[in-house]
């Protein structure tokens, strides 16, 4: 099977063939774990390799041409913004773009993140959004970092349509009231939690 290197294409500039090959596997062994890749962990891990010596000035244009034909090469590569325009690389072997737009998206203010998560998965689906979720992988939030947000939003008037509903399990899920009705959120919580279990 051919490799990055053997697939870059003849077009793309011959100097940062080696370049081009060892940053699309720094993408893909951040993917791997989990992580973004940003230009500068690009940069700075081809320096550690010793790969990369662009003379003074020419960072930024030689990183874009060496990204570049990476991309060529590799079609698992891809770009994602974050929310003041600022690029992340990732590979699509390791994770999906939802699972990167999560990870820009923690990246920003937590109380945003958490309202945001909470709207989409009462908006789209729709069902309430467990507390615990928050908890797991990608997040990573401790429980009590979640509820100091929570405590944070329920004083803000961006985040009144968050709120919480229990179940008979006494767990606690949260959705919007823009989108849920009470009664019909907690319905779904129930369901989620407990019903679904009950009723294979």
């Amino acid at each position: 099977m051919p490799g990055v290197q053997d697939s870059i294409p003849a077009s793309a500039p011959s100097r940062w063939e080696a370049e081009a090959t060892a940053a699309a596997e720094i993408i893909r062994h951040r993917s791997g774990q989990g992580q973004l890749a940003t230009e500068e962990d690009i940069l700075e891990e081809l320096a550690a390799l010793k790969l990369f010596e662009a003379a003074p000035g020419e960072g930024p244009t030689a990183l874009a041409e060496i990204l570049a034909a990476a991309k060529a090469a590799s079609q698992d590569l891809r770009e994602i913004q974050d929310q003041g325009g600022v690029p992340r690389h990732y590979s699509a072997q390791f994770m999906t773009e939802m699972y990167a737009r999560l990870l820009v998206r923690k990246e920003g203010d937590p109380l945003q993140l958490i309202a945001e998560i909470v709207r989409e998965n009462s908006s789209l689906y729709p069902r309430p959004f467990p507390l615990g979720g928050f908890e797991r992988t990608p997040f990573g939030m401790s429980r009590e970092e979640i509820r100091h947000c929570l405590d944070r939003m329920a004083g803000l008037e961006a985040y009144q349509d968050i709120a919480r509903t229990t179940t008979s399990a006494s767990n606690t899920f949260l959705y919007s009231t823009t989108h849920l009705d009470p009664d019909y959120a907690a319905t779904l919580a129930e369901w989620i939690d407990v019903g679904q279990y009950d009723n294979p």
